[in-house]
């Protein structure tokens, strides 16, 4: 799931710009959630309890909490660095005040679909490289961990458990959020564990057993496709068609 976030005050051109990433899911054979706000503040009060969008789409002249506003505040406040963020304007003299923030581009409005697409797909290439590390925050810190050297997360209550071949380290968050920053090959084995089939040493119908001896319970609802998907996974690895 790659998900676009728009924030802009002018509801007609959220309406267009939601109209053509509709388009560009289905030429780009993408699964694309669209969240749109209208200000702001709306914005910020839901970052503040949910993950940032892939990419967000974001007015420069917004009342009160304008465009730069919500920057600093994913950048500093949050200290997102992965957030890509489009900044859309009809005035091009904005360009210069954005640098610290790091967007990924500036548009000039009427926005139209070739440079959406242009974004998009250099976004969501942009992505797929940085997601061979998974970034969390802990406490006013901000860490990567390098994918193929995580095992498994465990949950636990609000926290989450990271196990590496390294160690452990355990932060605040929920897995369906991580899952969506994960590449393939990581299965949500159960609503406290999501492993990395890489490291699994042994499965059976009920457990699975990891490379460092830790066996994790498969929870009923999960058996089915687990077993098919790791299945799948060692098919893909050696190559043979399924």
């Amino acid at each position: 799931m790659y998900r676009v976030g728009i924030c802009d005050d002018d509801k007609i051109f959220c309406a267009g710009l939601e109209e053509i990433i509709c388009e560009l899911a289905k030429e780009l054979y993408r699964e694309i959630e669209t969240e749109v706000w209208y200000s702001g503040e709306s914005l910020i009060r839901d970052l503040e309890h949910m993950p940032c969008p892939d990419i967000l789409f974001l007015d420069i002249e917004l009342y009160e909490k304008n465009g730069i506003d919500v920057g600093r505040f994913i950048r500093a406040d949050r200290e997102d660095y992965l957030t890509h963020i489009v900044y859309v304007s009809s005035r091009e003299e904005y360009a210069m005040q954005l640098f610290k923030l790091q967007p990924l581009d500036f548009l000039v409005k009427p926005v139209s679909k070739v440079q959406v697409r242009e974004v998009i797909e250099r976004s969501m290439r942009q992505k797929a490289r940085s997601r061979t590390l998974f970034a969390y925050q802990k406490g006013g810190a901000f860490f990567q961990a390098p994918c193929d050297r995580i095992l498994y997360f465990m949950s636990n209550d609000k926290k989450v458990i990271l196990v590496t071949e390294d160690g452990k380290d355990e932060f605040y968050g929920k897995l369906k959020d991580i899952a969506a920053k994960l590449p393939a090959g990581f299965l949500m084995i159960h609503q406290s564990y999501m492993i990395n089939s890489d490291y699994v040493a042994q499965y059976t119908y009920e457990t699975v057993t990891m490379q460092d001896g830790s066996i994790l319970s498969i929870s009923k609802p999960y058996r089915k496709a687990v077993r098919g998907r790791i299945r799948e996974l060692e098919r893909e690895r050696l190559h043979v068609g399924i």
